[in-house]
C-alpha cells in the first residue's frame, strides 16, 4: 500500500470578508469619533462667548450695567444701648411708603466694541409715592432710640455712574409744597441689591451694579414728610441689558414702555398685562402688601434692599440671534447628523456596490464638522441667518458632489443634494424650535433609521451582495 503523501492537495482557502455587517458597525462607530472633533468646535465656541461676555461686561459697566430702582424710602438712625460687657446697636430703621407707582421709558441702542454688540438704554422713571407720619412706637427692641431729626428720604439705583441728571422732588403736605434737592448718600448703608433668582443674561446671571456690590443711593432730609405727605420725583440715567424696579412701597404700580423688539419680562413677578408691537412694547406690573411678602417698616434687616431685589420687576433687553447659542443648540446634535449623513452614504453603498474606504467616511465627516466653524464666523459678522444659509449651501454643495464623484454616478450626487439639503434644513427647524426641537429631531431620526431599514431590508450581512430596491426615482445599478 503506497504511500500517499498530503503536501500536494491544496485546499482553496476564502479569504474572510468584512461583510456589510462589519462594515455598518465601522461606520457607527466613525460617526461616534466625530465627537472628537465637535468636542473641539464646542471649546472653540465657548471661547468666543466667553470672550462676548467680557466685552458686554465692560461696556456695560461703563454705561451702569444692568440697573435696579429703588422708589423713595424712609430711613432714620437708631441705637441700642449698650449692655454690660457688650458695644450699643447703631443700624437704620426703614419705613416704605404706602403707595408707590413707578413709570419707566426706556430708550434702547446697540453699542459695539470690533464684532459684538451690546444692548444699552437710557431711561426716565417718574416716581410718586405717599407716606404716613413715622410710628409712635417702632417695631424695635426696647430702649432703643430713633433719632428722627436724622431722618432721610433715600432712593436710587443700581449704580449712579449712570445718572445723568441730579434728582429733585416735589413734596405734597398738608402744610404746603416744598422741594428736596437729593445728593449721594453718605453712611447709609442698606445692604447689596441682589437679583432675582433665575434673572440671568445670555451666559449667566447679572452683575450687581454698583461699588463693591452696593446699591446706589441718594439721599435728602425727610422733615417734610415727617407728618405724612405725598412725594414726587424724576430719575434720569442709562443702563445695559435690563432695566428693573423694586417692588418699594406697601401696594406698588410698575410701568415700563421701551422701544426693544423682543423684551424678555423677568424678576419676582411677571407682569399683570404686556403688549409688544411694532417694535415697542409696554408692560404693568402691580404688587400688593400681601405678595410683597415683606414687613413696611423695621430695621434694615428686615426690610432688606437686597430681599426687594429678590422680587423686582424686570425687563431684559437681550439679542434675539445670539450666535453662540444657537451654534451651540445645533451642535448638541452634531453626533445624530453625522450619523444620518453616514447612513445616506452607507445605503448608496449598497445600492450601487461601490464600496467606500473609512478615511472617505472621516472627510466627509469633518467637511460637517467645518461646517459648524463656517456658521460661527460667519454668524458674527453677518447674522445667524444668512451665515447658516451660506455654511449650509457650501458643506451640502461639497458633500453632494463629492457622493457623486465616489460612486461614478451624477444620480447619487442629486440624490445627495436633496437628501442632506433637508438634513440642514432640518438642523435650521430644530434650532428654531426650542420647545420642540427634542420631539423633532426623535421624529427625525426614527425616520431616517426606519427608511435606511427598508432600503438595506434584503442585505446579506454577513458579507453576501446586497439585493436591495432601488430607491424612488432611480433604476437599479
Amino acid at each position: 500500500m503506497s504511500d500517499v503523501g498530503n503536501d500536494h492537495i491544496k485546499i482553496p482557502i476564502k479569504p474572510r470578508s468584512t461583510g456589510w455587517g462589519g462594515k455598518a458597525l465601522l461606520v457607527c462607530a466613525l460617526a461616534l469619533v466625530m465627537t472628537i472633533p465637535a468636542l473641539f468646535v464646542w471649546a472653540l465656541i465657548a471661547d468666543r462667548s466667553s470672550r462676548s461676555d467680557k466685552v458686554v461686561r465692560e461696556v456695560s459697566a461703563m454705561q451702569g450695567g444692568a440697573q435696579q430702582v429703588l422708589g423713595p424710602v424712609l430711613v432714620a438712625p437708631y441705637t441700642i444701648p449698650a449692655k454690660p460687657g457688650a458695644e450699643a446697636i447703631t443700624d437704620w430703621y426703614v419705613i416704605s411708603a404706602d403707595t408707590g407707582t413707578a413709570n419707566v421709558a426706556v430708550k434702547t441702542d446697540t453699542r459695539k466694541r470690533g464684532i459684538f454688540e451690546v444692548p444699552v438704554y437710557s431711561a426716565v422713571v417718574d416716581i410718586s409715592a405717599t407716606f404716613s407720619a413715622p410710628p409712635a412706637a417702632p417695631n424695635l427692641p426696647a430702649g432703643a432710640v430713633v433719632d428722627w431729626s436724622r431722618a432721610q428720604v433715600v432712593l436710587g439705583f443700581s449704580d449712579l455712574r449712570g445718572g445723568k441728571l441730579d434728582p429733585v422732588a416735589t413734596v405734597t403736605t398738608p402744610a404746603g409744597e416744598s422741594r428736596l434737592a437729593f445728593a449721594p448718600a453718605s453712611g447709609i448703608n442698606l445692604g447689596k441689591p441682589g437679583f432675582a433668582e433665575g434673572v440671568a443674561s445670555e451666559s449667566g446671571r447679572y452683575n450687581s451694579g454698583g461699588e463693591g456690590g452696593r446699591f446706589g443711593l441718594v439721599s435728602a432730609p425727610a422733615a417734610p414728610l415727617l407728618n405724612g405727605g405725598a412725594l414726587k420725583t424724576k430719575l434720569t440715567f442709562t443702563g445695559a441689558q435690563r432695566v428693573a424696579v423694586l417692588p418699594f412701597a406697601k401696594a406698588t404700580q410698575v410701568s415700563i414702555s421701551g422701544d426693544w423688539p423682543a423684551p424678555s419680562f423677568d424678576g419676582g413677578f411677571l407682569p399683570t398685562t404686556h403688549v409688544s408691537k411694532d417694535g415697542r412694547f409696554t408692560a404693568n406690573w402691580s404688587v400688593p402688601f400681601m405678595a410683597r411678602g415683606m414687613a413696611d417698616q423695621g430695621p434694615s434687616g428686615a426690610v432688606s434692599i437686597g430681599e426687594l431685589g429678590q422680587k423686582d420687576l424686570g425687563v431684559s433687553f437681550l439679542r434675539t440671534n445670539n450666535p453662540y447659542q444657537n451654534v451651540i443648540r445645533a451642535l448638541k446634535y452634531a453626533v445624530m447628523f453625522v450619523g444620518l449623513v453616514f447612513l445616506t452614504f452607507f445605503v448608496f453603498e449598497a445600492l450601487s456596490g461601490r464600496r467606500l474606504h473609512p478615511a472617505q467616511y472621516i472627510l466627509i465627516g469633518l467637511a460637517q464638522m467645518v461646517f459648524y466653524l463656517l456658521l460661527l464666523s460667519l454668524s458674527e459678522y453677518i447674522g445667524f441667518d444668512l451665515g447658516f444659509i451660506i455654511a449650509a449651501a457650501a458643506t451640502v454643495g461639497l458633500i453632494g458632489l463629492y457622493a457623486g464623484a465616489a460612486f461614478k454616478a451624477k444620480r447619487y450626487s442629486v440624490q445627495a443634494l436633496v437628501i442632506f439639503s433637508a438634513v440642514y434644513g432640518l438642523i435650521y427647524l430644530l434650532m428654531r424650535l426650542e420647545d420642540f426641537a427634542l420631539l423633532t429631531g426623535s421624529l427625525a431620526a426614527f425616520v431616517g433609521l426606519s427608511v435606511a431599514m427598508w432600503l438595506t431590508r434584503n442585505i446579506d450581512w454577513y458579507g453576501g451582495k446586497a439585493e436591495s430596491a432601488p430607491m424612488p426615482g432611480t433604476s437599479a445599478p
